[in-house]
C-alpha cells in the first residue's frame, strides 16, 4: 500500500478576487505603462509559473471604441504567444475568434518572416490588434472583451516566452498603443512593475499547505497502465480545473495531484513515457515531423494564494528551481523518465540513479503539500496521448486511459530501495 503520507486531492479553487463582476464603482484604469506585471521564477513567483518561463502582462478597462496595437518582433525562443484574459482570468472567444494566439499563427509584417512558419532567423517584425470588432479568418486581431463584459471591468493581455535564447533579458518587449476616437498614444515601458525574486520566505507559511483542509486517505495501489513490463504505481494525476482555470495558457494543459512529502529515507518516484518535443531554445518550423508537442515540464508547486513554483535559495550556492523540462530531464533507452522529488539533502544520491531527474521540495517549508505539475505545451493535433485530450475533472484512470504510456505513474520508494532495486521496481 502506498504510505499515507502521500495524498492526492482533488479541490474545488477558492474564489478568485477579480471573479465577482464588477461593481460600477470598481472601474479599471487605462494603463499608464506598458508591460507592468512580469511572472516567472525571476520575477513576481505566482499562479505555478514554469521556471523556462516569463510572462508580461498589461491590464486595461473595458471601453467602447478603444483598440489596442502591439507591435514588436519574433524573439529568438522556444515558444511564445499571446493571450487576452476577461476578469476572472481566462480565454474567451467571440464572434467566434478565440482569444489566444500562438507565435507560429502571427502574420508578419510585409516584407518580414515568422521564423515558425518559414526558414527565417528571428527579429522579424509583427503587428496584433486587440479590438471589439473581431471576425473569423482576420489575420492577427484578437478580442479586447468578452462580448457581455462590462464597461470597466478587468480585461489584460500576457505575453509570454519560453526558454528564449540568451535569456529573459534579451527579449524585446513589444511596443503598446491605445487608440481611442481617433486619437492614438504609444504608451512607455513600466519600469515599477518589474517585480524583484519573491523569496520562498516570502510565501506565509499559512498558506504553503494548498487548498486542502479536509485532510487525505490513504490512496489505494492500482494496475500500471500499459508500458514497460513491470512497470507499476499509482494513478493519482488529474486534469483539474483548479489549475486549468487559473489564467491558462490556451495553448498548455496540465496534469496535477497534491502531495505531501514522505519522511525520512523516503522518495516520490514518478514514471512515465515522454513525449518527443521541439529541442533547443530557437524557433522552429511548426508543425514539426516526429515532434509530438513543442515543450513539456514536471514542476513542484505550493498552494495557497499566490501558488509559486519551488524555488530554493541558498547564500553560497545557485539557487535550485522546481522545474524540469524535456531538454534537462534523462531518460532511459527507452525513452521513459524517472522523476525522484525529494529533499535538496538527496539530491546527490537521486541523481546517482541512473536516469534518475531530481526535483526538489521546498526546504523552507518541507511538511507542506506541494502540487506536482505535468505540463503540455502546443502538442500536435494527431498527438492522441496528450494532457488536452484527458477531460477536466475526470477520474485518474480516465487520464490514465487516454495517455496510456505517457500517462505519469508515481510511488513512494525508500532511496536506499530505489538505488538498489532501481526506479521501476523499488520498494518502500
Amino acid at each position: 500500500m502506498l504510505t499515507s503520507a502521500l495524498i492526492a486531492l482533488t479541490v474545488p479553487l477558492a474564489a478568485h478576487p477579480a471573479q465577482a463582476a464588477p461593481a460600477a464603482s470598481a472601474v479599471t484604469s487605462m494603463p499608464q505603462c506598458a508591460w507592468s506585471s512580469k511572472y516567472g521564477a525571476t520575477s513576481m513567483n505566482a499562479y505555478w509559473p514554469d521556471t523556462a518561463a516569463t510572462y508580461w502582462s498589461t491590464v486595461y478597462p473595458v471601453t467602447p471604441g478603444l483598440e489596442i496595437t502591439i507591435s514588436g518582433v519574433f524573439p529568438d525562443a522556444r515558444y511564445a504567444s499571446f493571450n487576452v484574459y476577461d476578469d476572472k482570468p481566462t480565454h474567451f472567444t467571440r464572434n467566434g475568434v478565440t482569444s489566444n494566439l500562438p507565435d507560429y499563427l502571427i502574420t508578419p509584417d510585409e516584407g518580414s518572416f515568422n521564423p515558425w512558419r518559414s526558414p527565417a532567423r528571428p527579429g522579424g517584425r509583427f503587428t496584433l490588434t486587440l479590438t471589439h470588432d473581431v471576425a473569423v479568418g482576420q489575420a492577427n486581431r484578437l478580442p479586447l472583451a468578452r462580448e457581455d463584459a462590462l464597461t470597466g471591468a478587468k480585461a489584460s493581455v500576457i505575453f509570454r516566452v519560453y526558454l528564449p535564447a540568451g535569456g529573459e533579458s534579451t527579449v524585446v518587449l513589444p511596443t503598446v498603443t491605445l487608440t481611442r476616437d481617433g486619437v492614438s498614444q504609444t504608451l512607455p515601458l513600466c519600469t515599477s512593475g518589474v517585480a524583484a525574486p519573491t523569496p520562498a520566505a516570502a510565501v506565509p507559511a499559512a498558506q504553503d499547505p494548498g487548498p486542502s483542509t479536509t485532510g487525505g486517505s490513504e490512496v489505494p495501489v492500482l494496475p500500471g497502465v500499459p508500458g514497460l513490463p513491470g512497470e507499476t504505481g499509482q494513478k493519482v494525476f488529474t486534469r483539474t480545473s483548479e489549475v486549468d482555470n487559473l489564467a491558462p495558457n490556451a495553448d498548455n494543459t496540465y496534469l496535477g495531484t497534491w502531495v505531501t512529502p514522505p519522511a525520512a529515507d523516503q522518495v516520490v518516484v514518478i514514471r512515465g513515457r515522454a513525449p518527443r518535443a521541439v529541442t533547443g531554445v530557437h524557433p522552429a518550423f511548426w508543425p514539426r515531423p516526429l515532434a509530438d508537442m513543442r515543450y513539456w515540464s514536471m514542476c513542484t508547486n505550493l498552494g495557497g494564494q499566490l501558488k509559486p513554483v519551488v524555488i530554493n535559495r541558498f547564500p553560497d550556492a545557485p539557487s535550485s528551481y522546481g522545474c524540469r523540462y524535456d531538454d534537462n530531464t534523462r531518460l532511459d533507452r527507452f525513452g521513459y523518465y524517472t522523476y525522484v522529488l525529494g529533499k535538496e539533502q538527496q539530491r546527490t544520491a537521486i541523481e546517482a540513479v541512473d536516469n534518475a531527474t531530481f526535483l526538489p521540495f521546498s526546504a523552507s517549508y518541507p511538511a507542506a503539500q506541494h502540487m506536482i505539475l505535468l505540463r503540455n505545451l502546443l502538442p500536435d493535433a494527431d498527438f492522441a496521448h496528450a494532457t488536452k485530450n484527458v477531460p477536466v475533472d475526470s477520474p485518474a484512470e480516465t487520464a490514465a486511459t487516454v495517455m496510456g504510456p505517457y500517462y505519469p505513474l508515481l510511488k513512494v520508494c525508500s532511496l536506499t530501495g530505489l538505488a538498489a532495486d532501481g526506479p521501476r521496481r523499488c520498494t518502500t
